[in-house]
């Protein structure tokens, strides 16, 4: 299949060139439940496929825990309360001060969905000034934003799987049946995961079929939306108009990587570390 132009590498260029992406994700919930893989793959998927550098904002009593996952990246402390529950202003503040300068945000790896995690991406959301990727708990805090906090203004990608996409087109007021609309009436651009991905801005249309069910496994959403998002930052002061093509080369390029690996040890078994080993080596065939 035919597929965009993939961003330039020039050989002059450093790793400002290159732009970074931030994750915003992970959690310690109130019950136990601790997540700091997800946010961890994505940042490391966004830097094997070429962004310059990455940033972990996260919980402050997990920070540490990803940065271990994830030592090439940068972290920032998102300030909980004393029960450990993210202070929405206190992290926005944090996220403005110290990744004011990344061309694009990842959000949602293992974020949660509570009322604190939602009011800090309708702030985020309501912003134009960057492209955010939108995934897993972001999507899930997304569908429960009150209608008057469904701002979108900036550039958007949504990377659900089925049924993150039905409860999501059900909170957004659109029709189950046709993801298109929701693209088209919110203005953003939906990857829908499924055996055949599809890619939607409200007007084009692209679907994927390379990958198969070896993506099965947990931590393969994470690493697409860091793919996706290591394609916008790297296509620079660009990326706005890109995020279509970024969303379309990030499903291929996971597609790619997941059938790569299923060549030589069968669709079984696959972690979601096996991808990240693939991305450079697949982005190069792309070159060729």
């Amino acid at each position: 299949m035919s597929f965009p132009a993939l961003p330039q590498r020039p050989e002059d260029g450093h790793k400002g060139t290159f732009g970074s992406v931030c994750v915003i994700g992970g959690q310690r919930s109130e019950d136990g439940l601790v997540m700091v893989g997800a946010p961890a793959l994505t940042a490391i998927a966004a830097m094997r496929s070429g962004c310059g550098m990455s940033i972990l904002a996260m919980p402050q009593p997990v920070l540490q825990a990803g940065l271990l996952s994830a030592p090439h990246s940068i972290g920032i402390e998102l300030p909980v309360d004393d029960v450990g529950r993210i202070i929405p202003s206190s992290a926005i503040e944090a996220i403005d001060r110290h990744a004011n300068g990344c061309r694009c945000l990842a959000i949602g790896p293992g974020f949660g969905c509570g009322w604190e995690q939602q009011q800090i991406i309708a702030t985020l959301i309501a912003r134009d000034d960057r492209p955010i990727i939108l995934d897993a708990d972001g999507l899930n805090a997304l569908a429960l934003l009150p209608s008057a906090q469904l701002d979108l203004r900036a550039p958007i990608v949504m990377t659900p799987h089925v049924g993150e996409y039905r409860r999501l087109a059900k909170a957004m007021g659109t029709n189950i049946e046709s993801p298109e609309e929701l693209a088209q009436v919110y203005g953003c651009v939906l990857v829908l995961k499924s055996d055949t991905t599809q890619v939607f801005d409200g007007v084009r249309t692209t679907k994927i079929t390379e990958g198969g069910v070896e993506l099965a496994t947990g931590g393969s959403g994470d690493v697409l939306t860091g793919i996706i998002a290591g394609l916008v930052a790297g296509y620079g002061i660009a990326g706005v108009s890109h995020v279509y093509d970024a969303a379309v080369l990030g499903a291929i390029i996971h597609a790619r990587c997941g059938k790569s690996f299923a060549s030589e040890h069968g669709n079984t078994g696959m972690l979601a570390t096996d991808l990240l080993k693939r991305i450079p080596d697949v982005i190069a065939t792309l070159r060729t």
